[in-house]
């Protein structure tokens, strides 16, 4: 598995998750198959083949939190004032439809496109992590390149 790189809140936010799939979600799904057994007969029984499927779905997660936690790479945002980095808000120009959006970088566990929470593995991430403010580049991205200029920083 390769390595995640995350910011502190990343971190945090698997860490909650794999606590709760731990302690509560374990928890549910032993109480589900418990009462599913008190049904009888387990070959026929459609609530044990589904908490067998949650319990195998959970584990698989939690196996997976496990290894990218334990293979987590922690960035830390830059304290320079004109580089745009993670958990920095910018407001950038997008040459391609001639626009401003507001943008926030952040590691690909607290990605959400929707609210321009933009993770830095993705090709637009790549192109403004640690760009400097009136720095243009060019977004290599599946759809067509364009080009992107930190306009400043929030």
């Amino acid at each position: 598995m390769q390595n995640l790189t995350l910011t502190e809140s990343g971190k945090k936010k698997l860490e909650e998750e794999l606590e709760y799939l731990k302690t509560v979600k374990r928890v549910e799904i032993k109480a589900a198959l418990k009462s599913a057994r008190a049904q009888g007969d387990l070959s026929e029984n459609a609530d044990y083949s589904a908490a067998k499927d949650d319990q195998s779905m959970t584990e698989t997660r939690i196996q997976e939190l496990e290894e990218q936690l334990k293979n987590a790479i922690i960035i830390k945002s830059s304290d320079a004032a004109d580089v745009f980095d993670v958990n920095k808000t910018a407001l950038v120009r997008f040459y391609d439809i001639d626009d401003t959006e507001e943008v926030t970088l952040v590691s690909s566990v607290e990605a959400d496109v929707k609210n321009m929470r933009i993770s830095i593995d993705s090709p637009l991430g790549k192109a403004l992590f640690k760009l400097k403010v009136g720095q243009k580049a060019t977004v290599d991205s599946p759809d067509g390149n364009y080009d992107v200029k930190v306009e400043k920083l929030l």
